[in-house]
């Protein structure tokens, strides 16, 4: 393949790669996407920033775009997704730079193309979050640090700007300068150090205005890690088995199945074929490239699991900024072939992660928490109270609900431990004689099914019993015509 036509495969890939993000990008929002948007649309400028952030555990990049893109382009689905997208699209385009940079063209053209059909990619340049922004954050620092590295010339200016967007992006993403200091110390290089040092420090100076809201976002998730010790595992608490974890979504992204024995047995060998390729692709590295790439990779997940210790932050989708370090190393180990076998070897890949990326796109088990379909359903049935395992509606039932149908919070306080827990439902239901009762993160906030227990206690009986993607069970109880 020529140079001409590789510059033409590029612009192929990224045309791929936006297909692939816009098929099924109306689907339903979650809950973390749901209260986004809904704080975006209720909050003024500064109330999101001063007062929404403080119980969003992030940097404030993504408030400011979401709030700024939702009220030039709508709240629907699809508006509230594409700031990802196109944050997905110039991800790829940077690994093909990064490749062209570390090895050649080539291998540019095949990191961005694995990227492209990536499956765990393809569903966070999906989601209205912060994640796909900022492995491009990353990304672009990652290219300006291997122009530092490599002593060519590059305005301190990009060096602060992409450090300022990590900063403003995500946490997690922090742990890429930590890496960055390591690889600098192991090359002896204290030019580059100095030049580095005063890079981020500029950097930190300037999101110095956050320190406020920071350390009450620490403040309040403290407080809710003590109050709900189950939150941990939730958000991401020490695991080793979530390195693993991070290992099998990096590849297969987030489909899975029931069965876990077939799963396993599709796994291991699909695994087995990723990593033999990771360890070529540092195998046949030059020892510069080596020591960039195995850095970059295994310190932020080192000390991500070490800080989850205290604070829980490990979870395998805020390691997504590692995500197209992982792919250019697949990348290399496949040119370590030669032409014929590496072409063979391209294609089980592409095999593996197309497959991967259409059961997700295209079966709706895979995706998100179906709200819409609850809503919709529940707007046919003549008006029956609803209640949630909390203490009120959440987010995307009010986004899908809005003004033409009410859920109601049955917890007085959140998590409940005893009945006193648990809201007068007598007074709450009235004269109704059915009730739906949405089970949404039940096990958190009422492990003992104490609202159950008490519609029971009030003469009400499970009915029927419904089961949304994502959502959970909802249980249908109507009033025994027989209770006392």
């Amino acid at each position: 393949m020529g140079v001409e036509e590789k510059g033409k495969m590029i612009w192929l890939i990224l045309f791929l790669s936006l297909i692939l993000r816009i098929v099924s990008l109306n689907q339903s929002l979650w809950l973390d996407e749901a209260i986004n948007v809904m704080a975006a649309r209720s909050y003024s400028f500064l109330g999101i920033l001063t007062e929404y952030a403080k119980a969003d555990f992030h940097p404030p990049l993504y408030f400011i775009i979401i709030w700024i893109w939702t009220k030039l382009f709508g709240f629907s689905e699809v508006s509230a997704r594409l700031p990802s997208v196109i944050f997905g699209l110039l991800t790829i385009w940077l690994v093909f730079l990064i490749g062209r940079k570390l090895y050649s063209k080539t291998l540019g053209i095949l990191a961005a193309l694995l990227l492209a059909l990536n499956p765990l990619h393809i569903y966070y340049s999906q989601e209205a979050r912060m994640y796909s922004m900022a492995a491009f954050a990353v990304v672009l620092n990652l290219l300006f640090f291997i122009f530092l590295l490599k002593k060519e010339r590059i305005n301190l200016v990009f060096i602060i700007f992409s450090n300022f967007l990590i900063l403003m992006s995500d946490y997690v993403a922090y742990l890429i300068f930590p890496s960055q200091l390591l690889l600098i110390l192991l090359l002896k290089e204290r030019s580059l150090l100095k030049r580095w040092g005063v890079g981020l420090l500029i950097s930190l100076i300037l999101i110095i205005f956050w320190i406020p809201v920071f350390l009450s976002q620490i403040s309040i998730g403290l407080n809710i890690s003590k109050d709900i010790p189950v939150w941990k595992a939730v958000v991401g608490a020490f695991d080793l088995k979530n390195i693993a974890l991070t290992y099998i979504k990096f590849i297969i992204g987030r489909i899975s199945l029931d069965n876990k024995l077939i799963y396993v047995s599709i796994l291991m060998p699909v695994c087995a074929y990723f990593g033999y390729f990771l360890f070529r692709g540092l195998k046949f590295a030059s020892n510069f490239n080596r020591k960039l790439l195995l850095i970059l990779t295994i310190v932020p997940i080192f000390l991500a699991s070490a800080i989850s210790i205290v604070v829980p932050i490990y979870s395998y989708f805020r390691l997504l900024f590692l995500l197209p370090i992982f792919l250019i190393i697949v990348s290399s180990g496949i040119l370590s072939f030669k032409a014929r076998s590496r072409h063979f070897f391209l294609i089980v890949f592409i095999l593996i992660e197309t497959f991967s990326s259409m059961t997700y796109l295209l079966n709706t088990t895979f995706q998100r928490e179906d709200w819409r379909g609850l809503v919709t359903f529940l707007k046919s049935k003549n008006s029956v109270p609803v209640l949630f395992e909390s203490s009120g509606a959440f987010s995307p039932f009010d986004y899908y609900g809005g003004k033409t149908i009410k859920g109601v919070g049955a917890l007085k306080n959140f998590p409940a431990r005893d009945l006193k827990d648990i809201k007068d439902l007598k007074t709450e239901l009235g004269s109704k004689n059915d009730v739906f009762l949405i089970d949404y993160l039940v096990d958190i906030s009422d492990p003992s099914r104490l609202v159950s227990k008490s519609l029971l206690s009030l003469g009400y009986k499970q009915m029927r019993t419904y089961n949304f993607n994502g959502v959970g069970f909802v249980y249908y109880f109507k009033k025994d015509e027989n209770a006392q």
